[in-house]
């Protein structure tokens, strides 16, 4: 047996720990993919709310700029009612208390120089601003504006280029000339009155206010927070990214109305940015590549949006990369990894173990077996000795009842026939136990009882509702056998007529009760907990180890029961209860 066990074993672990190697291969590639793909999706949806937010942005900020266009047209109208109608009457200190009254970045006062088709910034509140030119402001775009309000006093509408009002255009904001650190958004004034164009501006302070409460850049911050495999998101204007689009001021190569990067950060670059970016467009869905940027693996994820012009020179094609940090994402399942193998490996310990605990069980029952056929077996014996030595003695009890009957003396042969009634009572009355090894404890224990002079009672009652295994009737004798010894030793000093020994055990609501009482002497207090203990014992060395109590109290606790000790004058009584499970129960 022991060999068998041992094969099995090494088998076993041959077997599983291949299988867990192979399993853990294909756990690792396929939670890399369903990772890769859950990424994915998440950046799918990520650009979504994206997208709806740069519509929503978008909107929003036409609508706030028509706000600010009306702000400057009205600041512009009371500047001109506060200076005079001719620029040579004006000074820039004018120009810088209007400027304060109104509460506006700065005002400048442009001359139009018709021949020259150009205006120049004859005064203002702002000393650098003074002679700016603008005939290279948006490839003229500015400098026809500008014409079209010194002549008609109107400007024609142009598609997505700034907002017109009477008299008044304001343009985009956008980088300025004298500073490409500071961007504004500038209005521009002539109803005729004046031989000047009125240009008051205030700076993107408010706007970026705007966006950092309400905008896209906050949508953004948003996303990378509840995503922490992000690196970086960053919206690009794909025709800048493509070449459709030229910086008009080479010098100043990447003014604000056409700059790349729209919104969030774009330090992840890559050469390949522009090739997956034609690829993204030409398919219009996203495309996927994994590379390796700044020392870092990772996914790069190109969605392309088409939206209607924006208020912001016709942002129409945006591109949305998103750099997911693939490092954390392999690291993060390499630690997966390791805790999946190690509780892997910690069940296929178990399971070894268990395969050997299987083999010691088997082996163990064969022995359990072979116990309580010994124990039965020596039950048996001490009976059958009993029922000899009462059977030898037979033929005298004849002899003396008959003698008793011949001389008449009736008395006396009806308490010989008690005492002899009381013996076969003990030996037959233990036919309603259904359990065959009580059976054989309660022959035995009767019959020692018997010899000892010690009128020992039993009553069992809802025995026949147990299905126990044999190692728990087993260690039931065991408790109970022990039981009675140490209550007939505790009876013994008595005279032969008040020896009482009882013993009740019953089965009630998923409890087994086993109560064993004895009119020998109290046991003392200080001695209750200590007749527990391993190798404690009143009685005599040569009579007793001290064992008995203490391996019923093991097997009780080991039931998670629990046992009872009440002693008095009259009667010592140990209680012991244990809880039965609904299998341990013959069900109906």
């Amino acid at each position: 047996m022991k060999i068998g066990i041992k094969k099995l074993l090494i088998i076993y672990i041959l077997v599983m720990g291949l299988l867990l190697i192979l399993l853990n291969g294909i756990y690792y590639y396929t939670m890399r993919s369903t990772l890769l793909d859950g990424q994915k999706q998440s950046i799918e949806l990520m650009t979504s709310h994206i997208k709806s937010s740069l519509e929503i942005t978008q909107n929003g900020e036409m609508l706030f700029e028509e706000a600010l266009a009306e702000k400057l047209r009205i600041a512009a109208i009371a500047a001109q009612g506060m200076l005079p109608p001719k620029l040579e009457d004006v000074t820039n200190q004018q120009l810088a208390e209007v400027r304060d009254k109104l509460g506006i970045e700065d005002l400048t006062l442009f001359k139009y120089l018709k021949e020259e088709h150009n205006f120049i910034a004859a005064k203002s509140s702002d000393p650098e601003e003074i002679g700016l030119t603008t005939e290279k402001w948006g490839s003229g775009k500015w400098n026809k504006v500008f014409t079209e309000l010194m002549e008609k006093h109107n400007a024609t509408p142009i598609k997505n280029f700034g907002e017109n009002l009477p008299s008044f255009w304001a343009g985009p904001f956008d980088t300025a000339t004298t500073d490409p650190s500071r961007i504004s958004k500038w209005g521009y004034y002539n109803d005729g009155t004046t031989d000047y164009l009125i240009d008051p501006y205030i700076s993107d302070n408010i706007i970026n206010r705007f966006h950092d409460n309400a905008g896209v850049e906050f949508n953004i911050e948003e996303q990378e927070k509840n995503n922490p495999l992000i690196l970086e998101i960053g919206i690009l204007n794909d025709k800048i990214l493509q070449g459709e689009w030229k910086a008009p001021n080479q010098n100043n190569p990447e003014w604000h109305s056409e700059r790349k990067l729209l919104y969030g950060n774009y330090n992840y670059s890559s050469p390949e940015d522009l090739e997956l970016a034609k690829e993204a467009f030409a398919k219009m869905e996203q495309v996927h590549e994994v590379m390796k940027l700044n020392g870092k693996s990772v996914l790069r994820s190109y969605s392309p949006i088409r939206l209607q012009d924006n208020v912001n020179k016709g942002f129409d094609r945006m591109l949305i990369i998103v750099t997911s940090d693939m490092d954390k994402i392999t690291s993060t399942l390499a630690a997966k990894e390791i805790r999946i193998f190690v509780v892997a490996l910690v069940i296929l310990l178990i399971g070894g173990l268990m395969l050997a605990a299987v083999g010691r069980y088997i082996k163990k029952q064969s022995v359990i077996v072979d116990d309580v056929q010994g124990m039965y077996l020596q039950n048996i014996d001490s009976l059958f000795k009993t029922v000899k030595e009462y059977r030898h003695d037979f033929v005298n009890h004849i002899f003396a009842l008959t003698g008793l009957a011949r001389i008449k003396k009736y008395d006396e042969l009806e308490a010989y026939l008690l005492s002899l009634t009381h013996i076969n009572k003990s030996l037959n009355d233990i036919a309603d136990i259904h359990i065959p090894a009580f059976h054989g404890l309660i022959q035995a224990k009767a019959a020692q009882a018997l010899e000892r002079k010690i009128n020992f009672e039993y009553y069992f009652k809802g025995f026949d509702q147990l299905n126990l295994d044999i190692l728990k009737i087993t260690n039931l004798v065991r408790i109970t056998g022990n039981l009675i010894d140490n209550a007939f030793y505790a009876v013994q000093e008595r005279e032969d007529e008040h020896r009482k020994v009882t013993l009740l055990a019953q089965v009630e609501e998923r409890m087994l009760t086993i109560q064993v009482l004895n009119n020998g002497e109290p046991i003392p207090k200080q001695l209750k907990e200590r007749i527990f203990e391993h190798g404690f014992s009143t009685k005599p060395k040569t009579h007793n180890s001290g064992l008995g109590l203490a391996i019923v109290k093991k097997l009780v606790e080991e039931y998670s029961g629990n046992i009872v000790v009440e002693s008095n004058d009259e009667l010592t009584c140990f209680e012991i209860h244990i809880p039965l499970s609904p299998k341990e129960l013959i069900q109906g």
